[in-house]
C-alpha cells in the first residue's frame, strides 16, 4: 500500500506539536519586581488588590495590555501590575536562561534597555466613544473673555505685543522638503 505524499505522517505532526509546545515554554517570560507593587484583579488602578509584590520578587509575566502586565506570583496569585514596576529577565547579567535569544527575535535587541509605550485607547473604545457635552460645557466655562484677559494682564503688568503673521510659504525654521 502506497501512502499519499500530501498526507502528513503522524511522527511529523507529533514533532511539530512538540516543537510548538517547547517554543511556548521558552517564550514564557519572567520578571523582577523593581519596587513594592500591588497585584490587581484587572488592569486598572481602581481594581481590587489581590496581593502585594515585594521588591526583588520574581514573577511570571503572562500577558501585556498597554501599561499593565499580567503576572503570576510564586504563591500562584494571578493578576495585573504596572509594566514600569517590572524588569524582564532574572535581573542578573548573563543569567537569563536563553531569554536574550528570545528577546532578540521579539524586539530586535538583546540588551536590558526597556522602552514602554502605551497607546491608551483600543480600536473598540474609539469606535464606541461619544461626546460628553456636560464636560465640554464645563471646559467652556473656564475660558476668559477678552475683558477678563486684559484686566489680568494689566495686574501683572503685561503689555500687548503685536505679532505679524508669517509670510505664505515660510513655515518656520525647518526646511521644507
Amino acid at each position: 500500500m502506497q501512502s499519499n505524499p500530501r498526507t502528513p505522517r503522524p511522527h511529523v505532526l507529533a514533532l511539530a506539536l512538540a516543537g510548538a509546545l517547547a517554543t511556548g515554554a521558552v517564550l514564557a517570560e519572567t520578571g523582577t519586581v523593581l519596587k513594592d507593587s500591588p497585584v490587581l484583579k484587572e488592569p486598572m488602578g481602581s481594581a481590587e488588590v489581590l496581593a502585594q509584590l515585594s521588591a526583588r520578587e520574581t514573577v511570571e509575566i503572562t500577558a501585556r495590555q498597554g501599561a499593565w502586565a499580567g503576572v503570576t506570583t510564586p504563591a500562584g496569585v494571578a493578576g495585573w501590575t504596572r509594566v514600569l514596576n517590572l524588569r524582564t529577565g532574572s535581573g542578573l547579567p548573563g543569567n537569563d536562561g536563553g531569554g536574550s535569544l528570545v528577546a532578540a527575535f521579539r524586539t530586535g535587541s538583546s540588551s536590558n534597555a526597556v522602552s514602554t509605550g502605551v497607546k491608551g485607547l483600543s480600536a473598540d473604545q474609539l469606535m464606541n466613544a461619544s461626546a460628553n457635552t456636560a464636560e465640554v460645557a464645563l471646559l467652556d466655562s473656564f475660558a476668559a473673555n477678552p475683558g477678563q484677559a486684559q484686566q489680568f494682564a494689566a495686574q501683572a503688568p503685561l503689555s500687548a505685543q503685536k505679532v505679524n503673521y508669517l509670510e505664505e510659504g515660510r513655515g518656520g525654521r525647518r526646511r521644507q522638503r
